[in-house]
């Protein structure tokens, strides 16, 4: 028996071209049995809904459904009270903010004279010789507290150095005296 399909990588799919007519007819079928089946489905959906529909009679309090317009309206109402809650607490905070700097605006003005004049007396009323004694005490200061961190530096490197030439000089003490003794002085008479 031949095969109905087979597989050709330059063409693709083919089919024997015997049985392409039977092939047509079985696809056919199965489209048309398809799409028969979604419509029954659909029918019998809208059929049993319908009546369903038409038999079902809710009877709801009406404590039930006033309680439940009432939260819904607590709810909504909420949610517009946050809202303009907000809304009013960030229109105050930029008024506040606005009056703040324009207060400070204006008291700026009118004290910034006022100001400048009086650190001008304190200036005329210093004492020159006063001021030019207390600058040269913390300069003397300043620089006394940077002479002794140089010291104590200079101090330590000065300490090293004398001790690495201490150990160089007895190191060629020691050498000496090895050599004294291998060697024999002659004094002759």
């Amino acid at each position: 028996m031949p095969l109905l399909f087979y597989f050709n990588f330059e063409r693709g799919i083919t089919m024997n071209v015997g049985t392409q007519p039977i092939s047509l007819i079985g696809v056919a079928l199965g489209l048309t049995s398809l799409g028969y089946s979604i419509y029954t489905q659909r029918k019998f959906k809208k059929e049993v809904i319908d009546k369903i529909s038409e038999n079902l009679v809710i009877d709801i309090p009406e404590a039930v459904v006033n309680e439940a317009i009432n939260i819904a309206v607590e709810r909504e109402v909420s949610k517009v009270v946050k809202r303009v809650s907000e809304q009013i607490t960030h229109n105050a905070r930029n008024d506040i903010h606005r009056e703040v700097k324009s207060t400070v605006d204006v008291s700026f003005s009118s004290i910034k004279s006022s100001v400048s004049d009086e650190v001008a007396k304190q200036v005329a009323t210093m004492d020159m010789r006063e001021l030019k004694k207390e600058v040269k005490e913390k300069a003397k200061e300043m620089v006394i507290e940077k002479f002794d961190e140089n010291l104590e530096s200079l101090l330590s490197d000065f300490n090293d150095s004398l001790s690495n030439m201490s150990k160089i000089y007895s190191s060629i003490a020691d050498s000496m005296k090895q050599r004294n003794s291998e060697t024999v002085l002659r004094i002759g008479v």
